[in-house]
């Protein structure tokens, strides 16, 4: 009798990742039956599921469980590990839980019926009841921890994807329309809104929880920003402004209508904050003014000092403090307990503080400013420190870090990025990535200028090597090529490439952020992005599952040239820290899943149109869940879910 052989679980403070193989094919399977059990309260929950059989229709987009509609693959995410979709309510952190997974399908001698559930919805779907029966026995997974503290260090990851079904529902979107991005803005941008408390994650009360912290060590914050604009967090700011010293560096332009003559207006994002702040802050807040488009400082950090000026805690990771960087982007934050550390942060706030840059008149005004000498100087020196007792190396890098800007002509591979790339070269079984924009690749990865056209080349050095990652621009995926100029603005506009999988490189896969469009199955149109970025992380985790070579490289830095060459950037490399590791890559699985589907997708539609096809035509009305056993063969032929070779 073919069974569950192995299952396994890891999570972060926001969702949980689970990996399960079989011995063979089960047959009569449909699928998996999955439980959540928390082992703090006992209580056993079935996990919901949105997408029904092929001959049944879910409409509404209507909650039921894995006991209606089962899991059909070998590897699932729990959503709703801390959060509910459908209410948007929110479950405490800090419990454990484990998953109990039952293969289940059509009935045959000896198999029981799966059990009535409490959470099965009967009536709310279209088409004929699936009974379904147990096809093997239970099999548990470990336990997992369901927590943000990870030592000294605590990492928060937010919900920031767009392109959901769930979120056409709380928008309460029409069927066959796009959800408003108006009501959107306005949910996100509203205080207490459940949309923005959903999608923000715990990145806006870990945001309260620092100034709190700041008024109980009755000390200072300091802090580099990039982007201000988020009305809360101006006003936390402005509430805590005598306990805050502050860089607010350049961010946003505007340029004049074409022909006026006038010239391009910069910090449109930061104006109206920096009005306020500068009102109530005076000399204590900098202003960092680039004024150009050749520089940007792109820090998001805060270092907390106690009463004494002792540095005590760093703030940092890639969400700006606006509404889209909240709660309408892929972002995380880590803040890290730790003297050393947040003394190295404070010394790098203090090299900034110095560097100070000629002031525009008026502050909108073009200014060509760069980095002096002095700080790039510093900065090409990182610091090298511990953290959790001496168990966990960590390697500041700040930027810029070169003595010019602009990437020379022999592509001289910056310093900090060397490090990465060598970490990268030294993975033994497997490289996961979150990125914007690190910057232009070549078509087939052979110049080493980005973590992805890193992650190309190693994956050719070793077919062994796994490479998962994904990415928000479509500049940055390799093969991206410019509209011509001269291009028929009446012709069909072709998408680039939204999924890269290289020749000589089996096992590395790279899809670009996308949302569905048009009808398919029971899926409806969805929103993209509330702005430019759509994944605005900048993670790279290699070996998760190895206690002693893991590592998470996170912070500000795109991962890219430009960023060391020319950016005010932090970029944090920490390795050893094993359970931070896996809550990275679950947030970085989490968000290529999610984006995999909808990017095969779109290739569909770019392949076809390459070829002067029409788009396909694809089955609207019904599920997608097979009634055969069928789909168990591309898994147990190796030709879909790869990625389980390296997670069991």
């Amino acid at each position: 009798m073919t069974n569950i052989v192995s299952a396994k679980a890891w999570c972060n403070n926001e969702v949980a990742y689970l990996a399960w193989k079989t011995d063979g094919k089960i047959n009569g399977c449909l699928g998996f039956m999955i439980t959540r059990i928390n082992l703090d309260t006992g209580e056993r929950r079935l996990l919901p599921t949105w997408v029904a059989f092929d001959t049944q229709s879910n409409p509404k987009w209507e909650e039921q469980d894995t006991s209606v509609w089962p899991i059909q693959k070998f590897s699932w995410r729990d959503l709703t590990l801390r959060r509910s979709r459908n209410s948007l309510a929110v479950r405490d952190a800090a419990f454990r839980a484990k998953y109990e997974i039952v293969p289940v399908g059509h009935a045959a001698p000896g198999r029981k019926p799966v059990p009535p559930s409490p959470t099965a919805q009967p009536g709310k779907y279209k088409g004929a009841p699936i009974p379904l029966f147990i096809c093997g026995p239970a099999f548990e997974t470990n336990e997992i921890l369901v927590t943000s503290d990870f030592g000294d260090a605590a990492a928060y990851f937010n919900n920031g994807i767009l392109s959901t079904q769930n979120l056409r529902k709380q928008l309460g979107a029409k069927d066959g329309e796009l959800p408003s991005l108006k009501k959107l803005k306005e949910s996100i941008a509203t205080p207490g809104n459940k949309i923005r408390e959903f999608l923000g994650g715990d990145i806006i009360p870990a945001l309260a929880s620092m100034f709190k912290r700041a008024d109980e060590e009755d000390g200072t914050l300091h802090l580099a920003l990039y982007e201000l604009s988020d009305p809360e967090l101006i006003d936390l700011l402005a509430k805590n402004q005598k306990r805050l010293k502050m860089i607010l560096t350049t961010a946003g332009s505007k340029s004049p209508p074409k022909g006026s003559g006038q010239k391009t207006k910069w910090d449109v994002t930061n104006a109206d904050a920096r009005a306020k702040l500068s009102a109530l802050m005076k000399t204590r807040l900098q202003n960092r003014m680039f004024n150009n488009s050749a520089h940007i400082g792109h820090n998001k950090f805060a270092v907390l000092l106690d009463k004494n000026d002792k540095p005590i805690m760093v703030w940092t990771g890639s969400t700006n403090w606006t509404q889209t960087g909240l709660c309408a982007q892929s972002n995380n934050t880590i803040v890290i307990e730790s003297e050393d550390i947040a003394r190295a942060y404070f010394d790098f706030w203090t090299r900034l503080h110095d560097d100070k840059l000629p002031m525009p008149k008026p502050l909108s005004a073009p200014l060509a400013s760069d980095q002096g000498k002095a700080l790039r100087k510093a900065n090409a020196t990182p610091n090298k420190l511990t953290m959790d007792a001496g168990n966990t190396n960590v390697e500041l890098w700040c930027s810029p870090n070169t003595p010019k800007t602009g990437t020379p002509k022999n592509r001289t591979v910056p310093p900090d990025l060397a490090v990465v790339f060598q970490l990268m070269k030294q993975a033994k079984r497997a490289i996961f990535f979150l990125v914007f924009n690190p910057g232009r690749s070549e078509a087939d990865g052979a110049d080493i200028n980005t973590v992805v056209s890193a992650g190309i080349n190693f994956g050719r050095l070793d077919p062994n090597l796994t490479v998962y990652g994904a990415i928000s621009d479509p500049t940055a995926v390799p093969g991206y090529q410019q509209p011509p100029k001269d291009r028929d603005k009446s012709a069909p506009k072709i998408p680039n490439a939204a999924i890269f999988s290289p020749e000589g490189a089996p096992n590395v896969l790279m899809i670009r952020a996308a949302a569905i469009d048009d009808l398919v199955g029971d899926f409806q149109r969805e929103l993209l992005t509330a702005g430019h970025a759509i994944i605005h992380d900048k993670i790279v985790v290699i070996d998760p599952l190895s206690k002693d070579d893991c590592v998470v490289i996170t912070g500000s830095h795109n991962l890219g040239f430009k960023a060391s060459y020319a950016n005010d950037e932090n970029m944090l490399i920490i390795r050893g820290n094993q359970a931070l590791a896996l809550a990275y890559t679950v947030h970085v699985l989490d968000v290529y899943d999610h984006y995999k589907y909808r990017a095969a997708l779109e290739q569909q539609n770019r392949d076809a149109m390459l070829k002067g096809k029409p788009k396909p035509k694809r089955p609207t009305g019904k599920g997608f869940l097979q009634t055969k056993d069928e789909w168990q063969d591309p898994y147990l032929a190796g030709d879909k879910g790869q990625e389980l070779r390296y997670f069991l």
